[in-house]
């Protein structure tokens, strides 16, 4: 399936090993996907910034030690090698790997013969049930729906 990827959409899933290493966290999530997809040229505009999403990501964290009686303060960065040295192989999550089988849903609904960055987005906001990336997103004001017909729209125009 990445043989179909454009180079766009190879460098979001680069970037979101990065991020997922950044975050010290252990897999690769959709969240990071999200952020990665915020910083791709091609979407421009059309999703909050990289730094929005972390921001509320670090918030959504806090807020998860918190309703277990946990001290964020306390809490260290995870144990995490060290940023910009990633890990031989950092697994992908479920729902990240949903995500990318549904963007080669999202492109042969499309008609595209490729995988680009607004087929990843599409499929991010596509999700249904409890999920980072849509938390993060609902959580800064963003609609799920909004996001979607925008995205839309661009592929239209350009087509």
């Amino acid at each position: 399936m990445f043989e179909r990827f454009t180079r766009e959409a190879r460098a979001i899933v680069t970037s979101a090993a990065e991020e997922a290493e950044l975050r010290a966290d252990s897999r690769i999530g959709t969240e990071h996907l999200l952020i990665a997809a915020a910083g791709a040229q091609s979407l421009g505009g059309t999703l909050p910034t990289m730094e929005e999403l972390r921001e509320r990501l670090d918030r959504l964290d806090e807020e998860a030690l918190l309703s277990v009686g946990l001290d964020p303060a306390l809490i260290g960065d995870g144990g995490g090698s060290r940023p910009g040295h990633l890990r031989k192989h950092v697994p992908f999550t479920g729902a990240a790997k949903d995500t990318l089988k549904g963007a080669l849903k999202e492109a042969i609904a499309l008609g595209h013969r490729h995988i680009g960055a607004e087929h990843i987005a599409l499929a991010l906001t596509a999700g249904t049930g409890p999920d980072r990336a849509l938390s993060a997103l609902e959580g800064l004001g963003y609609s799920s729906d909004e996001i979607r017909a925008s995205i839309l729209r661009r592929v239209q125009r350009a087509s």
